[in-house]
């Protein structure tokens, strides 16, 4: 399948706490266009905001991926207001002028510039790549 297929095929999906998250939507896409495994998510984590900071904060796998100071494509991005206590997921994609495809409840899948969604939510990027 070709990214523009890929994109075409989940742009607009809807948000399902339990089915289709923001780290569903990252495992698929890190799968599919990049050929990678992220390990899966318990779905109990989705409702508890702290412990979904503390389990990707000191998940094991998370050793697997180092952090860059600017995004390459497929980077894997973490959200949140704190460096090391992200909440939200998604992956650089850099066609378009570098967007990042995530998913969130009042909008399901989209893809929006960095900038954006730091303000919005006046969150800290960090991106990730494969050690």
């Amino acid at each position: 399948m070709t990214r523009a297929a890929f994109l075409r095929s989940v742009r607009g999906r809807p948000y399902d706490r339990d089915a289709f998250n923001c780290w569903h939507l990252a495992s698929l896409v890190q799968a599919t266009l990049f050929d990678r495994l992220l390990p899966v998510a318990d779905p109990a984590l989705v409702a508890d905001t702290r412990e979904r900071a503390r389990v990707l904060a000191s998940h094991p796998a998370r050793a697997a991926w180092q952090p860059i100071a600017a995004p390459v494509d497929g980077a894997l991005v973490l959200m949140g207001k704190v460096v090391g206590a992200e909440t939200h997921a998604g992956t650089w994609l850099t066609e378009d002028g570098g967007l990042i495809l995530h998913t969130d409840e009042p909008h399901g899948v989209a893809l929006d510039p960095p900038l954006e969604l730091a303000q919005a939510h006046r969150w800290r990027l960090t991106y990730l790549i494969p050690v």
